[in-house]
Order: C-alpha cells, then sequence, then structure tokens
C-alpha cells in the first residue's frame, strides 16, 4: 500500500563513547554474541579495484573445532536483501589483510607480504584491555599494486586505513565505537588510447573517507526488553567533483509482551548531502514494527509493517512463517515489501569508476516471495535452499558513458514498468573428515521486463564459489577455491550495442604453514589459469598473480 502524505519517523540518536566490535549477554566479561534483532546493512566504502575474485567471507578456522561453522542464521527471518543490489557470493579481491578477531582479549598481531603486479602489504592490530570490561585498540592496513594489468602505472591501485576502536561494558549497557580513515586509489585504464609521455598520474582516481561509529546494546540476560541503537557519519570525497556526507541512526528493539509473543520495532532514519553538479540532500526514513508469535514450539509466524518515507510515503507487508519440521529440517516462506537507500558510498563499493556527473535514486522492492528451507545435523553437514520472486522499480545498473567509455553511469529502471527478479540459492558447509572442509555456495538470478535495457548489465546470471580447507600436517593448510561468474553484460553507448563479456572461471590456493605459534607464513596464487577477464567492460584484471606473506602475533 502508498499514500501520498509525509511522516517523519522519530528514532533516539545516541551519544557513544569511542567503540567497536563484540557484544555481551552476561554482565562482567565482554562477549562474542548475536543479537537477537537484524541490524541494518551499513554503508561501507571498498571499492572494487582491478585483481582476482575472493569470497566476501573469511573461510572457517577448523584448526581449534572440526565441527562446521554455521552462519546461515537458521532461526532469524529469511527476508532476502534486494537481489543483484549488493555482491553477494563472488566480489572483486580487497586484500589478503589480516582480519583481527576484537574480542574479550586484545590479539596483537602483524603481517607483511609481496608479490608480483609490484604488490606489497602491511596489516597490524594492536589492542590492549585496560580491565576486564574495556578493550581499546588500533587497526592499519595497507594493500597496494605498484604495476596493473594494463599499461603498467596506469592501472595501479591502493587501500589504505587506520582505525581506532573502543569497547566499555557498564552493568546493563555495551558501548561501542570507532573512528575510522580510508583511503582507495585507482586509475581510469579503460581508456581506448592513452596518449604516450602521459604522467602515470594523469587519470587517477581517489576517495577519502572520515567515518564515525557508535553503538549501544543492552547487556543484561533475561529482561523483556532488550535493544542495539547506534549511529554512523561518514564523509567521502575525493580528487572528482562528487562528494557525499551521511549521517545514520538506527535503532533495533525487541519487548516480550508474553511467552512467545514478541514486538520488534526496527528503525532508522538517514540524512544525507549529495553534490554533483548540484548539492542534493537526501532524507530516508525507515520504520518497522513487527509482531513474533509462536503459535507452536514448532511455527513462529511474524507479521509487520515496512513504512518507507523517501520522496513519498510507502507502506509494505511484512509477512513471515517458519516452521521446525524436524531436528534437520527448517522451513521458511514470507512475503514483503521495501526499498533500499543508495548512497554514492554503496555504489562505489560496487564500481569505483564511476562518471562526475551522476544521479541516485533508491531502488524500491514492491514485493517478494520467499521460500525455502535449511536445516543441518549439528555435526558436520548445514545447508540453505532459498528461493525468491519479486518486482522491483528503479533498479540500478552500471554502463560506460558515451563521452569516456572508461567511466560508469548510473542507468536506472523507469519506475512505471516493474522488472521481475528470480533468485534460487543453494548454500552448503561439510566437514568432510576431520582435515578436509567444504562450502559451496551457488547463486542464480533471472532478470525480466527490463523494458528498454536489453540486459541487466554488470549483474551476472550465475555466480558459484567452492571453498576448501584441508589439513594436510599439524602446522600444514592448504585452501583451494574455485570461483565462476557467468551471464555478464556490459553495454557499448557509442555503438548502441550490448557486449557478452567472457565467464569467469577463477582458481586459487593458499597454503599456510605455522612456523611456531607466533609465527606464520602463507603463500598464495590467484587466477592460476592467468585469464585477464573483465568484470567490468573494458576493465580486465591481473593475471596469475601470488603474494608471500609473514605473520606474527603477539
Amino acid at each position: 500500500m502508498r499514500f501520498t502524505s509525509k511522516i517523519i519517523l522519530v528514532l533516539p540518536l545516541s551519544l557513544i563513547s569511542i567503540l567497536i566490535y563484540g557484544q555481551q549477554k552476561k554482565e562482567g566479561t565482554i562477549q562474542s554474541e548475536e543479537f537477537v534483532t537484524e541490524k541494518v546493512r551499513k554503508i561501507e566504502v571498498q571499492p572494487t579495484m582491478s585483481r582476482s575474485f575472493e569470497s566476501l567471507n573469511e573461510i572457517p578456522d577448523y584448526s581449534k573445532d572440526h565441527k562446521v561453522n554455521y552462519t546461515f542464521d537458521l532461526d532469524k527471518p529469511q527476508s532476502l536483501t534486494l537481489p543483484g543490489i549488493n555482491p553477494t557470493i563472488v566480489g572483486p579481491r580487497s586484500g589478503e589483510e589480516l582480519k583481527s578477531l576484537l574480542g574479550s582479549s586484545a590479539k596483537n598481531s602483524i603481517r607483511i607480504g609481496a608479490g608480483n603486479y609490484g604488490h606489497t602489504l602491511l596489516n597490524g592490530h594492536f589492542g590492549f584491555n585496560p580491565s576486564e570490561k574495556e578493550t581499546r585498540g588500533l587497526y592499519i592496513n595497507h594493500d597496494a599494486n605498484s604495476i596493473g594489468p594494463t599499461d603498467n602505472a596506469f592501472s595501479s591501485r591502493s587501500e589504505n586505513e587506520v582505525k581506532l576502536y573502543s569497547q566499555s561494558l557498564w552493568s546493563k549497557a555495551l558501548l561501542k565505537g570507532s573512528i575510522d580513515y580510508r583511503r582507495y586509489a585507482t586509475n581510469f585504464y579503460g581508456k581506448e588510447i592513452i596518449p604516450a609521455n602521459t604522467p602515470d598520474d594523469a587519470y587517477g582516481v581517489h576517495y577519502d573517507q572520515f567515518k564515525f561509529n557508535g553503538d549501544i546494546l543492552s547487556a543484561t540476560e533475561g529482561k523483556k526488553f532488550s535493544y542495539q541503537t547506534g549511529t554512523e557519519f561518514s564523509s567521502l570525497a575525493g580528487n572528482l567533483a562528487p562528494k557525499e556526507w551521511l549521517f545514520k541512526s538506527y535503532l533495533h528493539s525487541t519487548y516480550a509482551i508474553t511467552e512467545g509473543i514478541n514486538l520488534r520495532v526496527n528503525g532508522e532514519a538517514i540524512l544525507s548531502n549529495f553534490t554533483s553538479n548540484t548539492s542534493t540532500n537526501r532524507n530516508f526514513y525507515r520504520l518497522m514494527p513487527s509482531i513474533s508469535y509462536n503459535l507452536l514450539p514448532q511455527l513462529n509466524l511474524v507479521a509487520g509493517i515496512n513504512a518507507i518515507q523517501d520522496e513519498n510515503l510507502k507502506i509494505y507487508p511484512n509477512l513471515q512463517v517458519k516452521f521446525r519440521a524436524n531436528d534437520y529440517i527448517r522451513l521458511f516462506a514470507g512475503f514483503e515489501g521495501n526499498t533500499q537507500f543508495n548512497s554514492y558510498h554503496s555504489n562505489l563499493l560496487e564500481n569505483p569508476w564511476l562518471a562526475q556527473s551522476i544521479t541516485l535514486q533508491n531502488t524500491q522492492q514492491n514485493w517478494i516471495v520467499t521460500s525455502g528451507l535449511s536445516g543441518s545435523n549439528e555435526r558436520n553437514v548445514s545447508y540453505e535452499l532459498k528461493a525468491s520472486y519479486g518486482e522491483y522499480t528503479k533498479m540500478v545498473f552500471f554502463t560506460s558513458s558515451a563521452a569516456d567509455l572508461s567511466q560508469y553511469d548510473l542507468t536506472y529502471s523507469t519506475s512505471d514498468a516493474a522488472i521481475s527478479i528470480l533468485q534460487l540459492q543453494a548454500n552448503m558447509k561439510m566437514s568432510l573428515t576431520d582435515k578436509i572442509q567444504s562450502d559451496i555456495q551457488v547463486d542464480y538470478t533471472n532478470y525480466g521486463n527490463l523494458g528498454a535495457l536489453l540486459y541487466a548489465y554488470h549483474r551476472p546470471n550465475i555466480q558459484i564459489a567452492w571453498r576448501n580447507t584441508i589439513s594436510v600436517l599439524p602446522k600444514v593448510k592448504i585452501l583451494p577455491e574455485i570461483y565462476y561468474v557467468g551471464g555478464i553484460y556490459g553495454f557499448n553507448p557509442r555503438t548502441q550495442k550490448a557486449s557478452t563479456l567472457d565467464n569467469i572461471l577463477d582458481i586459487n590456493v593458499k597454503g599456510e604453514y605455522a612456523i611456531t605459534e607466533k609465527f606464520t607464513t602463507t603463500l598464495s596464487a590467484n587466477n592460476i589459469l592467468g585469464k585477464n577477464y573483465q568484470r567490468y567492460l573494458f576493465y580486465p584484471t591481473q593475471g596469475f598473480n601470488f603474494t608471500a606473506t609473514l605473520a606474527y602475533s603477539f
């Protein structure tokens, strides 16, 4: 349902101490916890670079426990994110940086590495605990290639980050926060011709982002009311014209009305300003109240609404059903609508070669039907099968700019013709033996009713990821990975013709050797087939590349 009147949704804004990572259930210690309500995805700027592919989620560490790491959120509502909007299984490599676990005890570690294509890597996490209820730390990362897949320095790239974080546990709340600076640099090396004697930085583009995050979480058990609320402020600018600042406040809360009946209220408010040719203020509000009712011990029903206010007010239904057939099979189904706020940040996350003159619009998920089943034997196998079908308007696609083919425009589907999207997903995690673990993910997406668009440009039809961990010896692990991406189309505005990009078959192998308890060395071989495939038209990626690293923990 839609209404034309306007609404103002009021969300509490938090003033937070300096902090990040980790949550708590019991008073007295800081522990890792999964909050009951689902947090709206934070906007992160991670421009995709011209490198080989790796999984968005790291392979679990099975050295301490050979059971499968279950991450399918089997007991949460199975609502999908908007298909094709965010990277799902496969995305351009974001570096070999160390993912430090910022938990109850701060882990100090530093990693250095180097490889071909002029690859250099420096990554470190330095933290301490002033008390058992406090954590402070510093995270640094440098990941760069001085040489790229084409024209040497013209396709170089770099990523640099410095983050300060802290978290403190009070008697009834956990406070988290961080201050973060990131800088990304790449080049418009997809140009048709680069004139002779052109300076290496003539076609360079870089983005600088400052971001503050602060969160407050309820930290007591057995209470009727639990919550998580926070704020995020980010500012993005670079050497090109577009600039954006964004302020977001969110709230997730649950109130136990009675046994088996819970009231959930989730919401967010986004205030932003985007400057390209002109300066535009963009405000976005979302309120999602719902009732969760355990009709039977095995049956859960969720009913609510999703109220969205941007240019106008939109009200969508939100219905979810979950049924636990037995210990191994859980069925779920849902029907809802929603709207996704598209920012300059979120588009750069997918494609850093955007043109200077772009417009931003939000994608409307008019409705979507979801169904599937999931389960595990709680020992060595977990799985999820999911199907969804829905209609979307103002869907965004990347198309080359007619003025400069190396830059990309944002092309939207029209608001009067809804695109239909069918998405089929299959995920399975297996522990074949105590030394071999395997994880396979398959994602098929079909776009229909595209209107004036011939294809869903630069949005693949199929993505497959197969990741494995093999413990050869107590101190040696081999991690082979295979990725396949197919059905990618680009568009050349000068010829007015679509281009079919070659399917991507990317094979990677990483070897890890624990020299001592504190020293670990790795050797990664990526894109072993050596194909300079194009994830985006006119932008070939690196061929065969390798990186050797040495890590020290203390």
